[in-house]
């Protein structure tokens, strides 16, 4: 028995190592001869090994051969797995390579007709990652070309099935070995788990209606609007739904979002048809989208080369020089913020605030100095008691007041304009510190999965409890491609002496690594930069055994990087999850949230490695004046 056990484990190396250096293979040498040989004589050791193991338990006792470690290691399933993986592989190249000819073609030159020989691109299979959006088509590529091909086995389906899966469809069928049998149960869990007919058309229907309308005519709005549109009838239609009879329910959708002049355009066009009792048709309608984004291409194309040509002439110019100093400068006090925020104008009573504005020519609507109210170009109105006139909220007089008691004093409707005025202040703390030798404080990490036009991208986030808004760097936004709202705010530091303006505020969706099923939606501030890099010195990582067996949000939690993204306390309830961990020390601390285990603390570390230390304190107060927000 011992000598029949030495020739399987001989056997199963041979086959193991033969398929490890079949890999490495040049592909010059993988002739049609050489391949055949590979495969004869890899048929010839596994027939061996089949007839070994057989005899193995012919002439063994069960309770002795079950002592050994050819049947515990189990190397039986483990040589018969590279056996047909080995084997799937070489019938794979001998099918594409040598028994598959090229397309003839053929082509008729001067009348006469000759045969040429024309080799068309490989067609290649998508990879499917688990997105239902990606489901039909890799459904429909994958059914014509490896699940209807009689020429290939069931062993090779799944194999070819097992090498285009990504992701959570990987994960779906992970750990079922390549069999025959297993073919058909993996394509059916597949078939059941995302050709959901419902989802799938939800999922259309809903980027259908999300299409977001044209404020200004121009031919690439329209040929976003009208692909969409095509884009999504043509799916509805390969989930077997019938749109035939939908044309006039889109045309009434899609001309609705088109800008004014153009839906005028399609109105008239409309009334100069020689039937009016005939409905419009989807062709019809496509067919003057068409020839409308055809003529405003040529106009645009006329706009550009005639400022081109008129930039180069001479026009008068006005230069202003002012001092930086003079920027923000307070008509009430004389101190660098703006009117409407200064907190002595506001603690006057509104007869001396109203008689201030009027003796200072200020703007009654907005407080600016530079223009009177009817010059005024916002849009903003008084905010108190739904009083919408056109002064400011502190400019509201007293009597028109209603919600205040009569016994009030003259300092309650002050401190109720000054309220409503503006929203209330966002404050968001973070503080860093030089790092000592002996340590240094980590504050909560995670990467997280962020969506873009391009897909997926990760991005390194400080979760902030302290902080009651969201912020993103401008290279985030510009690496994710965010549309961008554009706002007025100004954020003040430590001690208020500093201003820094954020002009754009972007909404952004991303998901946990570990859960990808969960999508998390926030609006955040844009900032050149949120904060220096985290930690402040890379460290050896933590001796802690617990940690070794959680799931960090932060897998490299340890190394110094840039934070591109901060989550404050709002997102910071919705993240939490039940769970928490403390070292032996107590100064270090894990807490469980759906992004994975964040740690914060102090960490003792011999072994940093010497960086550049940075120290940054900074308390971000905003006071944000929301305006009619436009995306750019």
């Amino acid at each position: 028995m011992d000598g029949l056990l030495n020739v399987q484990y001989e056997l199963h190396n041979i086959i193991k190592k033969g398929f490890s250096n079949f890999k490495k293979t040049p592909k010059d040498r993988l002739n049609f001869e050489y391949l055949e040989v590979k495969l004869e004589n890899l048929e010839k050791d596994w027939l061996s090994f089949r007839s070994n193991n057989t005899k193995l338990y012919e002439i063994s006792e069960p309770d002795a051969l079950s002592s050994k470690q050819y049947v515990q290691n189990e190397i039986y399933e483990a040589t018969e797995d590279i056996y047909l993986l080995y084997k799937s592989l070489i019938k794979k190249l001998l099918n594409q390579n040598y028994k598959e000819q090229p397309n003839k073609e053929k082509t008729i030159i001067s009348g006469q007709q000759k045969d040429s020989w024309v080799k068309l691109p490989k067609i290649s299979i998508p990879t499917f990652s688990g997105k239902y959006s990606e489901w039909t088509t890799f459904r429909d590529l994958f059914l014509a070309l490896i699940h209807n091909n009689e020429t290939l086995d069931s062993v090779q389906k799944l194999h070819y099935l097992k090498s285009h899966l990504t992701d959570e469809a990987e994960q779906l069928i992970r750990h079922t070995p390549i069999t025959g049998a297993n073919y058909s149960e993996c394509w059916s869990l597949l078939e059941q788990r995302y050709n959901n007919r419902k989802f799938l058309a939800n999922n259309i229907l809903q980027r259908l209606f999300s299409i977001k309308p044209i404020n200004l005519e121009s031919a690439s709005g329209l040929k976003v609007l009208i692909d969409t549109t095509i884009d999504c009838l043509n799916a509805l239609k390969n989930i077997d739904i019938d749109v035939s009879t939908w044309d006039i329910i889109i045309i009434h959708i899609v001309s609705f979002k088109l800008d004014q002049e153009t839906r005028k355009q399609w109105e008239l066009h409309n009334s100069s048809s020689v039937d009016l009792n005939n409905l419009p048709t989807l062709d019809q309608f496509k067919c003057f989208i068409e020839n409308r984004i055809r003529a405003l291409e040529f106009v645009e194309s006329r706009k550009a080369s005639v400022q081109r040509t008129s930039g180069t002439s001479s026009r008068p110019k006005t230069f202003v020089v002012t001092n930086e100093s003079d920027k923000l400068r307070c008509e009430f006090c004389s101190e660098s913020h703006k009117l409407c925020f200064c907190k002595k104008f506001a603690s006057e009573d509104v007869g001396k605030r109203r008689d201030f504005v009027a003796n200072n020519s200020i703007c009654y609507n907005c407080l600016g100095s530079n223009h009177r109210v009817h010059e005024c170009r916002k849009s903003g109105t008084c905010r108190i008691d739904n009083c919408r006139k056109r002064h400011h909220s502190l400019l509201h007089p007293e009597q028109e007041s209603h919600s205040r008691a009569t016994s009030s004093t003259a300092r309650e409707p002050v401190e109720s304009a000054r309220i409503t005025t503006s929203a209330k202040p966002i404050v968001s703390c973070l503080s860093t510190q030089r790092s000592s030798n002996s340590g240094q404080v980590l504050l909560a990490t995670a990467l997280v999965e962020a969506e873009s036009e391009t897909g997926d991208q990760n991005i390194r986030a400080l979760i902030d409890q302290g902080s009651q808004a969201c912020f993103i760097t401008e290279s985030a936004v510009k690496r994710l491609q965010l549309k961008k709202t554009a706002v007025s705010e100004t954020i003040t530091g430590l001690g208020g002496d500093r201003a820094i303006n954020s002009k754009h505020l972007v909404s952004i969706k991303f998901k946990s690594r570990f859960n990808r099923g969960r999508k998390i939606e926030i609006t955040a501030y844009v900032l050149k930069d949120i904060t220096c890099y985290m930690p402040e010195k890379r460290f050896n990582e933590i001796n802690w055994i617990e940690m070794q067996n959680l799931s960090l949000a932060d897998p490299h939690f340890n190394r110094p990087n840039k934070i591109e993204l901060l989550l404050g306390a709002n997102v910071y309830s919705q993240i939490l999850q039940d769970g928490i961990k403390k070292d032996s020390t107590g100064t270090l601390l894990a807490q469980n949230t759906s992004l994975g285990w964040i740690l914060t603390g102090k960490v003792t570390c011999q072994n940093q490695f010497n960086s550049n230390s940075l120290e940054n304190i900074s308390v971000l107060q905003t006071d944000i004046l929301k305006g009619n927000g436009k995306n750019l």
